[in-house]
């Protein structure tokens, strides 16, 4: 008696490890930066530790010390998302993998050993081929693929060389140029786009009393040179955020189906 092998496949289980990523950074980093925010920063202790270590370093002030949290809080949260981005990219490295198999794919011993091999292959692959390797059998091209790839690239030199920019990071112009999409928020005056800021009254100088409000999405970008720590303002990570989950989304979006 012969039984037949039933998988379902669904494209936003694909985009679930970026927009965990951002989601827990963007929730983490607030709440601490909120915290950080006032008072007097002082070299804190561990607590419940019967023997209590001490590691010397220089000594700091609350504001040295202030920044040197949220520089690591921000390193790590931008590491997570990137790590975030590659799981979206190897699980939909294997979505992939089923789909093109399908029809040679029908017990379950084969599907098991497709999984194994699918997701070996993929973790060996660099980010950029990786990436490529994706968008080729997608619906359509990912938007913004290019500035994912530098996000990867500021990823890699926070992890292996502290967030200093090094020969294996920086061009031959000796950059490392972060770019990622995030949202413009804008208005029309006398042909100029004026982005709208905080606490900045809004004016067409058109003479009406309504003003039409815009978005659309545009590419920000920060350069870093050779010997430069890595930064970025809690504005920019926000942004980045954003931008990872929007990736993830269309990255769904653009997988292919198999047939009903």
């Amino acid at each position: 008696m012969s039984t037949q092998l039933h998988v379902n496949l669904d494209p936003m289980e694909i985009a679930a490890p970026t927009q965990r990523a951002a989601l827990i950074a963007l929730d983490v980093i607030a709440a601490s930066l909120s915290a950080l925010a006032e008072g007097e920063l002082q070299k804190p202790e561990m607590p419940n530790l019967f023997i209590r270590y001490q590691i010397r370093g220089p000594e700091m002030t609350s504001d040295q010390r202030r920044a040197m949290y949220e520089n690591w809080l921000l390193a790590r949260g931008f590491q997570d998302l990137a790590r975030g981005i590659r799981e979206s990219l190897e699980a939909a490295a294997l979505y992939l993998s089923i789909v093109a198999k399908s029809n040679r794919v029908t017990t379950i011993h084969q599907l098991e050993s497709e999984i194994a091999r699918s997701r070996r292959r993929a973790s060996r692959l660099q980010f950029p081929e990786l990436m490529a390797e994706i968008s080729a059998g997608l619906t359509t091209p990912l938007a913004f693929s290019a500035e994912f790839l530098s996000i990867q690239k500021v990823r890699n030199c926070l992890e292996h060389r502290g967030g200093v920019v090094g020969v294996q990071d920086a061009d031959i112009d000796g950059i490392l140029r972060l770019s990622f999409p995030r949202f413009k928020i804008f208005y029309d005056r006398k042909g100029e786009e004026i982005e709208l800021r905080p606490d900045e009254r809004v004016d067409a100088e058109d003479g009406e009393l309504e003003v039409q409000i815009m978005m659309r999405c545009v590419t920000a970008s920060k350069i870093y040179r050779l010997g430069e720590r890595i930064t970025f303002s809690a504005d920019q990570f926000s942004e980045i955020a954003v931008a990872c989950n929007l990736f993830a989304t269309d990255l769904a979006a653009k997988l292919p189906t198999l047939p009903l």
